[in-house]
C-alpha cells in the first residue's frame, strides 16, 4: 500500500515536471501524504480488526471532520503559544496538538457512543490520519515557496516514513488507554492512567518536533528514530489485547 501510493505520487510529480501540468499537484500531494498513515491503518486493521467496531460512516466522519477540527484547533493555538518554531517554544507543540486531536474524540465519548477500547482506537487513528495527511500536505505546499515540486516530493516522502510512528502512534496510544478505562467504568473519567498516557504522548510529540527543528548538535538528532521507535512500541503494547484470535485449523479439528 505504501509503495503503491508513493509510486503514484512520484509519477504525478515527475509528470508535472516533464509537461508542466500543475493541475494534478493536489492529487500528487494527497497520495504522498496519505501513503504512510493509510498503510499503517491497513496493517493495524489486519492485526486487530478494529475497523469493524465502528460504522464506516462514523470513521469517515472522524477522518474528515475530526481531523479537520483538530487541525483548526492545533493551528490556532500553535500560533498563539509558539512564538518561534526554531526556538524552545516548539516544545509546547505536543501538548497543544495532542489536546487538539483529542477534542473530537472526547465529543464522541461524552455522547456515550462507541465507548469501547477497539472503537476508541479506531476513531483515534481515523482522526490522527486526517490530521497527519492535511498537515503533511501543508508542509509540501509550504516547501514550494523556496523549492520546486521535486523538493515537495522529498518532504512528502520523509513525512510518509515518519507520520505512522508519530501522530497515529501518539493518538492511538492515548485512545487505547483512555477508552480502555472508560469501557470498564462505563463513562468518561479522568484517571492517573489517562493523564499519564496523555502526558507521555505530548512529551514524545514535543521531543519529536524539537529534535527536527531546534539548533542542537548533530549526534543529538540521532535520538529522532529512538523517539519514533518508543512511540510505536508503546502503542503496540497498549493494543496487544486487541489482536485477532486466529481461527482453529480445520486439519487439527479432524485429528
Amino acid at each position: 500500500m505504501w509503495i503503491a501510493m508513493m509510486a503514484l505520487s512520484a509519477a504525478l510529480i515527475f509528470m508535472m515536471e516533464m509537461v508542466g501540468n500543475r493541475a494534478v499537484m493536489p492529487a500528487a500531494f494527497f497520495y504522498g501524504a496519505a501513503a504512510g498513515p493509510v498503510a499503517l491503518l491497513v496493517a493495524i486493521h489486519d492485526r486487530t480488526g478494529i475497523g469493524d467496531s465502528v460504522p464506516g460512516t462514523t470513521l469517515v466522519g472522524m477522518f474528515l471532520f475530526g481531523g479537520g477540527v483538530a487541525l483548526l484547533l492545533g493551528g490556532y493555538f500553535d500560533s498563539l503559544f509558539i512564538a518561534d518554531k526554531s526556538g524552545p517554544t516548539i516544545l509546547r507543540v505536543g501538548w497543544i496538538e495532542e489536546a487538539a486531536k483529542f477534542v473530537p474524540l472526547l465529543a464522541v465519548a461524552f455522547s456515550g457512543h462507541h465507548l469501547t477500547k477497539p472503537a476508541g482506537v479506531a476513531l483515534g487513528l481515523s482522526c490522527a490520519t486526517g490530521f497527519a495527511i492535511m498537515e503533511s500536505m501543508s508542509y509540501a505546499w509550504k516547501s514550494l515557496s523556496h523549492d520546486n515540486v521535486l523538493g515537495a516530493g522529498v518532504v512528502l516522502f520523509m513525512r510518509g516514513l515518519t507520520t505512522p510512528f508519530s501522530h497515529l502512534a501518539w493518538t492511538g496510544l492515548v485512545c487505547a488507554i483512555a477508552f480502555g478505562v472508560w469501557q470498564v467504568k462505563g463513562r468518561v473519567v479522568v484517571t492517573s492512567a489517562v493523564t499519564g498516557t496523555f502526558a507521555a504522548a505530548a512529551v514524545l510529540h514535543s521531543l519529536n518536533d524539537g529534535l527536527l527543528t531546534l539548533d542542537i548538535p548533530g549526534p543529538a538528532r540521532l535520538f529522532f528514530p529512538v523517539v519514533a521507535a518508543v512511540s510505536y512500541w508503546l502503542f503496540h503494547r497498549a493494543t496487544r489485547d486487541l489482536c485477532r484470535v486466529a481461527p482453529p485449523d480445520p486439519a487439527l479439528s479432524r485429528t
